[in-house]
């Protein structure tokens, strides 16, 4: 993991590839952000770096922490710094870091809440990051939609619900008290936010793709795929808590690969959709067959060295 953050940051700060580059639209916190980076451009690159191997590290010990799993696997680090990192890296290396540690700490929380402390605490600090996001990366304000929905997966007690609407609200909330007390609108950073999220950012998702990052994302997909065929006819193997977080993680990455779908998205939103997938793929490695994974754990690699190689030409 430590190789993959050092060669990938440093493939995206010296040799960007296609649309890389492009900035995120303007969000309350994405703003400051940028403004920062502008003043201390090579830095940004190495906390980007530092906090991608700190993130990949973070995730990969959730299964075992919380027993997620069947078995006791590791998988979910090299899954995650390859998908958060190897595919493509947006040129906003503070928005994207920021992103990245609030959407993981949002599936920390979450994860614990379900399989660990069942408290009202786990859930509202979760759904707090999550609705942090927003303020963060534009495209992200689909949280705001999705999230109400998705939380009934896991959470189906009206007062669960409000807990969590109210909790994944209250950023926005807090932000727009902020800036009414400043002498603007009340709803003027709401607007601005759903502005934001529908402003096209000139981000051409297969202007920046390659053959190698095309095959690297056929075979994430077919992990991915696998880990959802599991979760649904596996019904003995897996445990209740831990068939609520998968499937959790499985709808909340069909609202992450949607978010491309917006006309604000950029390459940082493969920072957000790592999460996600990093939860749900290493179950194929502990109940699927030997051959069979470690042959797509290769083509995963190769694909992501490949991807490297022809970004850089």
């Amino acid at each position: 993991m430590f190789v993959i953050a050092i060669v990938t940051t440093l493939r995206s700060a010296l040799l960007p590839a296609g649309d890389e580059t492009m900035p995120n639209t303007l969000a309350p916190i994405g703003e400051l952000l940028q403004s920062l980076q502008s003043h201390i451009p090579t830095l940004s690159a190495i906390v980007w770096g530092i906090a991608l191997f700190i993130a990949a590290l973070d995730a990969g010990r959730f299964g075992p922490k919380y027993s997620i799993y069947p078995a006791y696997t590791l998988m979910a680090i090299p899954v995650f710094g390859i998908l958060a990192g190897g595919v493509m890296v947006s040129g906003d290396y503070l928005l994207s870091t920021a992103a990245m540690m609030v959407m993981l700490l949002g599936t920390k929380y979450l994860i614990r809440c379900i399989m660990r402390t069942d408290s009202f605490n786990d859930l509202s600090l979760a759904m707090l990051y999550y609705g942090t996001l927003p303020l963060i990366i534009a495209p992200s304000a689909l949280l705001y939609v999705a999230l109400p929905l998705l939380v009934l997966v896991v959470r189906s007690t009206w007062r669960d619900w409000v807990v969590a609407v109210a909790s994944l609200l209250f950023p926005l909330f807090a932000v727009c008290y902020w800036n009414w007390c400043a002498g603007e609108g009340f709803i003027a950073m709401a607007e601005q936010i759903y502005t934001s999220a529908l402003t096209a950012s000139e981000f051409s998702f297969f202007s920046t793709l390659n053959v190698a990052g095309i095959a690297l994302l056929g075979v994430i997909i077919v992990m991915v795929l696998c880990a959802i065929t599991l979760i649904i006819s596996d019904k003995y193997s897996i445990k209740v808590k831990s068939r609520a977080v998968m499937r959790f993680n499985a709808l909340m990455l069909v609202v992450t690969v949607a978010m491309f779908f917006l006309p604000s998205a950029t390459a940082s939103l493969f920072a957000l959709v790592a999460v996600p997938a990093a939860m749900l793929i290493p179950l194929i490695f502990v109940r699927m067959g030997v051959g069979f994974t470690e042959t797509l754990y290769r083509l995963m690699f190769v694909a992501a060295a490949a991807n490297m190689v022809i970004m850089c030409l």
